[in-house]
C-alpha cells in the first residue's frame, strides 16, 4: 500500500517542509522554507543551485508512469541538486538583504531532502518491479488534490507583500559604518 502511494508521500512531505524554516544564519536571521521556494530561482545570480531540484522533482513526478527510467534519473538529478545545498556558506538575510553566514539548515530543509529522497527510493523499487511485468502506479485523486493544494500555497504566497524578494536590494553594495562623532555626544 504505501510502495504505491510514494508520489502522495513525496508531496505531503515537499508540503510539509514548507511550513518550517529552512536555514537559520547568524544575527538571528533565518529563512523560512515558503521563502527560499520563492527565492530560489534567484540563487543562479549568486551561484546556487540546489533550487533547481525543484523542477526535476516535478518533471520526474510526471513522468513517473510512463518514462520510469528517465523519471529515476531525474529524480536522482534532483536530489544531486539538492544535496549542493550542503555546500552554501553565504545567504542574503531576507529583512537586510546583507549577506550572512549559514550557521545550520533547520527542519524544513532536511524534510524537503526527505521527499525527494523518498521519490527516488520509491521509483528506484517500482521500475525494478516493472521489468517483472509490475505496472508501475498511476495517479491518484490524492496526488491530483495535492498538487492542487501546492499551487495554491505557491499562488498565496507569491501575493504576500512579506514574502517578496527585493533583488535590487540583495545587489546593493553593502553601506558603510558612519563612524561616531564623540564631539556631539
Amino acid at each position: 500500500m504505501i510502495a504505491s502511494r510514494y508520489v502522495s508521500i513525496t508531496l505531503v512531505l515537499f508540503l510539509a517542509s514548507l511550513c518550517f524554516n529552512a536555514m537559520y544564519m547568524t544575527g538571528d536571521g533565518r529563512l523560512h522554507a515558503l521563502q527560499a521556494l520563492l527565492y530560489g530561482p534567484w540563487g543562479l545570480v549568486f551561484g546556487m543551485f540546489g533550487w533547481f531540484a525543484n523542477p526535476l522533482l516535478g518533471l520526474a513526478i510526471l513522468l513517473h508512469r510512463r518514462w520510469r527510467w528517465v523519471s529515476l534519473v531525474l529524480g536522482f538529478g534532483a536530489l544531486y541538486l539538492a544535496l549542493t545545498s550542503l555546500g552554501i556558506e553565504r545567504m542574503p538575510d531576507n529583512r537586510s538583504y546583507n549577506f550572512v553566514n549559514l550557521t545550520h539548515f533547520a527542519p524544513g530543509f532536511y524534510i524537503w531532502l526527505l521527499s525527494i529522497f523518498g521519490f527516488c527510493l520509491g521509483q528506484a523499487w517500482w521500475c525494478r518491479q516493472a521489468r517483472q511485468g509490475v505496472p508501475v502506479p498511476g495517479w491518484h485523486w490524492l496526488d491530483g488534490s495535492l498538487v492542487v493544494v501546492l499551487g495554491l500555497v505557491i499562488s498565496f504566497a507569491i501575493q504576500a507583500p512579506s514574502l517578496r524578494f527585493k533583488i535590487d536590494r540583495a545587489l546593493e553594495p553593502p553601506h558603510p559604518v558612519q563612524p561616531l562623532d564623540r564631539n556631539t555626544i
